[in-house]
């Protein structure tokens, strides 16, 4: 029997987001095809891989024997794309890595700065998303790796998350909001206030949602900016109180545009992780690069003014 190696391949990206609709999105696909895939490979195998539950897609025995398989096929597949591409078109090595929009103050041109300095002896591209855009991405081999703002939390296997530093999430408002001048705030005073927030995947707004369920704290809305870029502009004309990364409204803190609010209540601090696969799965090539933008970044990176 001949078994189509696409099977392995949704499979082990199923597998590791344990979301057949997760899965779609990062396969392009649809979620009918996807369990149409599911359904093919189980019966090629001839017993169930998986089954649904409340916390999302667990595998059976069988499925859990046949991952590691599964997922070799899919790394192997996506290094045998990059070789074939190269080869055929003749390139120079190239990065294709991401930077989470609430890190672009702080990083876009450190990026850029190595990228200058290869001087045509390598390529960098350079990709905006936010972070769990980030790391289906990373995870599906569209980037070599990522610069994500928290994220460490249950990566999918085999990620690995490389911590930088912190950056810190605060609110922000007008310099002629009624709290420009208060410095710290607890997030029980936003019961009943205007609460300006990013697209709905967004890190900075999944740890405030979780915080403001967990209190019964009630904003008089939630007011979706569409990204932090949006958030900044509609703090900045004294909409409400928004909530952003410390380092991506620190130009405009000090220019004075921004007044920042630190958040009193705990829990608000966030690493700055770099995201990629086990340096095992890498090409000799794209090691080397990775390694030397870490580096880069490592030695780039300095404290924020606070």
């Amino acid at each position: 029997m001949r078994l189509n190696p696409r099977y392995l391949v949704v499979f082990c990206v199923v597998a590791e987001l344990r979301s057949l609709s997760r899965a779609a999105e990062v396969l392009n696909l649809s979620q009918p095809a996807v369990s149409k895939t599911l359904k093919a490979l189980e019966d090629a195998v001839r017993q169930p891989l998986y089954e649904r539950t409340p916390q999302g897609i667990a595998l059976t025995e069988a499925g859990k024997a046949l991952l590691p398989y599964a997922c070799a096929v899919n790394r192997s597949l996506a290094q045998a794309t990059r070789f074939i591409e190269e080869k055929r078109h003749q390139r120079i090595p190239s990065l294709e890595v991401g930077l989470a929009w609430s890190l672009i103050p702080r990083y876009q041109v450190t990026f850029l700065d190595w990228a200058r300095a290869q001087k045509g002896r390598s390529e960098l591209q350079l990709t905006h998303g936010t972070t769990l855009e980030l790391i289906a991405q990373v995870y599906q081999r569209d980037l070599d790796g990522a610069l994500v703002l928290g994220g460490s939390e249950a990566l999918p296997e085999p990620l690995e998350a490389r911590r930088l530093t912190t950056d810190e999430a605060v609110l922000v408002v007008a310099p002629s909001h009624p709290w420009a001048d208060m410095g710290g705030v607890a997030l029980g005073l936003l019961e009943d206030m205007p609460v300006l927030v990013p697209q709905r995947n967004s890190r900075l707004r999944l740890r405030l949602e979780q915080f403001l369920e967990r209190y019964g704290i009630v904003p008089a809305s939630l007011v979706e900016c569409g990204s932090l870029f949006g958030v900044k502009a509609a703090a900045a004309a004294g909409l409400g109180v928004g909530v952003a990364a410390r380092s991506f409204v620190q130009p405009e803190v000090e220019a004075g545009t921004l007044r920042a609010l630190f958040i009193e209540d705990p829990g608000f601090s966030l690493g700055v992780h770099w995201i990629t696969h086990p340096e095992a799965s890498l090409g000799i090539a794209t090691r080397e690069l990775l390694g030397q933008l870490w580096r880069s970044l490592s030695t780039a990176q300095g404290p924020l003014k606070v």
